[in-house]
């Protein structure tokens, strides 16, 4: 009986990922959160991303820098902390090139077609990367991603409801794009970084009896 499993050096190589992606999705956090407090004393929150205005576009990089108050900040740090881990830590040849063309899509599709606002916040971004781990997950049939995936659609679940219109002062045209880029950006991608598989049989080492093929 075969059984598929992670290649030994795959698998030791994903490993050695982990501590790195752990430190890229701090650095991240941090600056976040630097600059909800520069935010504070400067007057950075009106650089967000606003459509169709030509100085809006500058929100293509700092929308997902700027939160408008504690709960936001808060609402979004954990999420956003673990989409990056399981980015990096997945798939890290390809998370760069993923977290800046999210980054860049999901921004134009809002600078495009959303409300003229001031969109902040990093939950666009959010929904890009876990909509990419989990649609990447059954496409490339990996399961860790797979499983990361479900654990942060199981304690964020109810973030499905952001991709609808309705909720005041949420930004659920940045959400839709997110997660329509997350689905592009995983098909563009599906035969890129695969996981490596080798089979293990149960039975290697036994004599095949009369039975037996």
């Amino acid at each position: 009986m075969k059984i598929p499993h992670l290649d030994p050096e795959f698998a030791r190589s994903r490993k050695d990922a982990w501590p790195k992606a752990f430190r890229i999705a701090c650095v991240l956090l941090a600056t976040i959160w630097i600059s909800f407090f520069l935010a504070q004393i400067l007057p950075i929150t009106q650089f967000g991303l606003k459509p169709r205005r030509f100085e809006g576009l500058i929100g293509l990089f700092t929308m997902p820098l700027i939160h408008g108050g504690w709960p936001h900040l808060i609402d979004n740090t954990l999420p956003m902390f673990l989409a990056m881990l399981g980015l990096f830590g997945n798939y890290p040849k390809l998370a760069k090139k993923v977290m800046w063309q999210s980054l860049i899509i999901t921004g134009l599709l809002v600078w495009f077609f959303a409300r003229p606002l001031n969109h902040i916040g990093s939950s666009g971004l959010f929904y890009a990367l876990l909509s990419y781990l989990f649609v990447s997950g059954f496409l490339k049939k990996d399961l860790q991603s797979i499983g990361l995936s479900l654990l942060i659609a199981f304690l964020y679940g109810s973030l499905i409801w952001g991709i609808l219109p309705g909720q005041p002062g949420i930004s659920w045209e940045s959400h839709l794009a997110g997660l329509l880029t997350g689905l592009y950006l995983s098909f563009q991608t599906r035969k890129e970084e695969l996981p490596i598989l080798k089979d293990w049989r149960l039975d290697e080492g036994i004599e095949p009896g009369p039975f037996d093929e």
